[in-house]
């Protein structure tokens, strides 16, 4: 996996999501494990998504994965996770984690009791209701 190319992607997904979505409280991906890195769980949550059944939001965020990293990617992720703005999970990450228009890595870290053995944080921020 080319990660730089797929972070340049996950940025152009963040950007159209903001767009469509207002601001992202979080937007991340997490890998199973310390070495895996064509198994990603992408994390999303926005005030946006919260308005939305959780499978309309799991959809919208796909349609815009497809639309927005290249198709040889695709197979990277194995998930796709919407949270709600209010999550315990979402707010221990925008209280650790601040990240706007960022790239930061993260390796064996806990956030409320979910251990994370490697992800790559790209927006974690409080945002207004």
């Amino acid at each position: 996996m080319d990660e730089n190319n797929l972070v340049a992607d996950l940025r152009k997904l963040a950007d159209d999501l903001e767009t469509q979505e207002g601001p992202l409280a979080l937007f991340m991906i997490v890998a199973p494990d310390a070495e895996t890195s064509d198994a990603w769980n992408l994390i999303v949550s926005s005030h946006g998504l919260d308005s939305k059944s959780l499978g309309s939001a799991v959809r919208k965020v796909t349609d815009a994965l497809t639309r927005n990293v290249s198709e040889s990617e695709w197979s990277q992720f194995s998930r796709t996770t919407v949270l709600r703005t209010n999550d315990p999970f979402v707010r221990a990450m925008n209280s650790r984690f601040h990240a706007e228009q960022s790239v930061v890595n993260l390796q064996s870290f806990n956030v409320s009791g979910v251990d994370i053995p490697r992800a790559v944080l790209l927006e974690s921020k409080r945002v207004a209701a």
